[in-house]
């Protein structure tokens, strides 16, 4: 087959966190085994559009992210909407890593609250800049809305099966987590924007049934091998008929050369598909490689070659540009009927997802010492080709899809073009769950105070910009003599004696997680954080401060801060009070616990300004009217 030309390019993977048209990110669940600040800041301002220094006045946790305890932690002041959960009795876990790669992300919709979308992706790839910037990897996602629980049809039952296999994995998973920072509250408080993003996300999931005929396409480790699924996986998507050809790629292969035998996993998953009836006896094999680092297959060429399996260099897309060369970290197994008369890839079916073709990540069930957490879906696309000739769509040609290509110069025929590589040692555990998970920003009398929220204050120490562990109240928490801290770093002493340290948030009164402090507004400035509800307020009031702390401020603010007497003060918050009036009887009910909330917090940056100064001079609550029948949506009129 001829090498093939592409000016087809899917999306990147922080793309896939973007919002539908109309559609507002509202919270979301990332598993992994490692990620990066660069790719999170990255996903989550797409997902919120929202800029970092918005996400750090919000204080609003908008994704939660697991990942292998060897993951060093990633604080919410590196990248603010994340929080980054720590995992409990990293000794117990029981796997050997946790590698699967999967994202739910849900999304509300701006003009109607009850509205949503729900999109699951299954990544190849961690969450770094890595897979961004410099690896092959693939991604594969669904989406499915309210609306569509109304319909019924094979896609949406499919999809409905999907996400329920993906829940039921991430519902599992969380249980090793330590989650409380993402339903801490202040007491008194009903809630806060993480507790309630956190809450609809889990009453979107209640809404979601699992269809009786449903066979999903997703599958995990948990129960089984990746290997000993794929066949009941193939069978449940596509014919069961053998095909003449498949092709597998992994980003790493075994490490042991096997005495220049072909790597064990390789001909396991030959072996296992012919004798399913699924692969023909004599089929057409290729190998994909990073032929800088391919591990077992760099020592085994004669061995390839004695069974007229070909080993070819990945493809890298030219929508990377001819200059590119990017490393193979995708894990794939494709399969499909070839005739020379046709240009349709015949029962086609594929495999992607984190699991390697490896002992412990296609052929071992999870377990402590053996098995990794592996995740991936089979399917079976419909109208693939082989070829972009005339009139074929290009995203329906597959290497445009996958990076693999048949052409002469990927054959790999010397074994001085392929070198093992670097071996893969995986990292120690080094985040763990500290015994409190969060503290409480208070001033008494002249004195401040991080008290902490849950846990056991009694079994950490909390240390203050010197390192010096902090004196404590009883009753008040540890007293805080520097200027209020996003995040403290709290020590303490694991099962086995060893001290511990984890950097943990400081939350304020209002709920906020590790966010930058408020800063003074004037009243005109109020409706402007209000007037674009349910939407964040206009990125272009963001302003840092000089000190370099990121903090929201109106552009307009500048001269208002300086407490002047306000022209006609009393009009001015009547005009404002009218304004939220007018607002909030049209809010939804699903939204009045974060209206609440971002109009008790532009309250409280107003409080020193001119205009509310001159109306206690007057003695009278300007905001009474707000309490009025007429001025509040039904649901709250009571």
């Amino acid at each position: 087959m001829a090498k093939r030309q592409s000016l087809f390019k899917p999306p990147s993977l922080t793309q896939l966190f973007e919002p539908p048209d109309g559609f507002l990110g509202s919270f979301g669940w990332i598993c992994g085994y490692t990620a990066d600040a660069g790719f999170l800041n990255d996903a989550v301002e797409r997902f919120t559009l929202e800029m970092l220094a918005q996400r750090a006045h919000s204080g609003r946790s908008a994704i939660a992210l697991m990942l292998d305890p060897g993951n060093p932690q990633i604080s919410p002041v590196d990248v603010p909407g994340v929080a980054h959960l720590p995992m409990q009795n990293v000794a117990q876990r029981p796997f050997r890593l946790l590698h699967a790669k999967v994202a739910m992300l849900a999304f509300r919709n701006v003009e109607d609250a009850a509205d949503w979308k729900l999109r699951l992706i299954v990544s190849t790839g961690n969450w770094t800049r890595c897979t961004l910037e410099e690896s092959l990897d693939l991604a594969w996602h669904i989406e499915l809305g309210r609306q569509d629980l109304k319909v019924r049809n094979d896609d949406i039952r499919q999809a409905r099966a999907d996400i329920a296999a993906a829940w039921d994995l991430m519902k599992w998973l969380r249980e090793l987590f330590d989650t409380r920072i993402l339903t801490c509250k202040p007491a008194g408080r009903q809630d806060t924007l993480t507790s309630d993003s956190h809450a609809r996300f889990e009453m979107l999931m209640s809404e979601i049934r699992v269809p009786r005929s449903g066979k999903p396409r997703f599958l995990d480790s948990r129960s089984g091998a990746l290997l000993d699924q794929l066949p009941r996986r193939i069978e449940s998507q596509a014919e069961a008929v053998r095909r003449n050809y498949i092709g597998m790629g992994s980003g790493f292969y075994e490490q042991d050369a096997n005495d220049g035998q072909v790597p064990r996993v390789l001909s396991q998953i030959v072996e296992t598909l012919r004798e399913k009836r699924l692969l023909a006896q004599n089929p057409e094999v290729d190998v994909f490689v990073n032929p800088r680092a391919c591990q077992a297959v760099a020592s085994a060429l004669p061995a390839f070659k004695m069974r007229e399996w070909t080993v070819r260099a990945a493809h890298t897309p030219d929508y990377f540009g001819s200059a590119t060369f990017r490393s193979l970290h995708a894990k794939l197994v494709f399969s499909a009927n070839y005739r020379q008369d046709s240009n349709l890839c015949n029962s086609a079916w594929i495999y992607l997802g984190s699991g390697n073709l490896t002992a412990p990540g296609f052929t071992s069930k999870m377990s402590r010492n053996g098995g990794n957490l592996e995740a991936g879906v089979v399917f079976a696309p419909d109208g693939l080709y082989w070829d972009p000739r005339r009139g074929t769509p290009l995203e329906q040609v597959i290497t445009n899809l996958l990076p693999i290509d048949w052409g002469d110069d990927n054959i790999i025929e010397e074994p001085d073009a392929l070198k093992a590589g670097e071996k893969f040692i995986a990292s120690e555990p080094t985040y763990f769950a500290a015994p409190v998970s969060c503290l409480l920003w208070d001033t008494v009398g002249d004195v401040n105070y991080l008290k902490p929220l849950d846990g056991d204050a009694n079994a950490v120490d909390v240390l203050d910009p010197a390192g010096q562990a902090c004196s404590r109240h009883d009753s008040l928490g540890f007293v805080w003599t520097a200027s209020r801290p996003r995040q403290v770093l709290v020590r303490w002493h694991g099962e086995g004696g060893d001290e511990l340290r984890a950097l943990i948030p400081v939350l304020d009164k209002l709920g906020r997680i590790a966010a930058t402090s408020l800063p003074a507004i004037d009243i005109d400035e109020v409706w402007w954080q209000l007037e674009n509800f349910p939407l964040p307020p206009d990125a272009a009031d963001v302003l840092p401060e000089e000190d370099g702390e990121d903090v929201m401020a109106g552009d307009h603010s500048v001269d208002t801060k300086a407490h002047r007497p306000a022209a006609y003060p009393i009009r001015k918050m009547m005009q404002l009070v009218e304004n939220i009036a007018a607002k909030q009887t049209s809010v939804a009910q699903a939204d009045w616990n974060i209206w609440c909330n971002r109009l008790e917090q532009s309250m409280i940056q107003a409080a020193d300004s001119a205009v509310v100064a001159a109306c206690k001079q007057l003695a009278f609550n300007p905001l009474s009217p707000l309490w009025e029948v007429p001025f509040r949506p039904v649901f709250a009129e009571r």
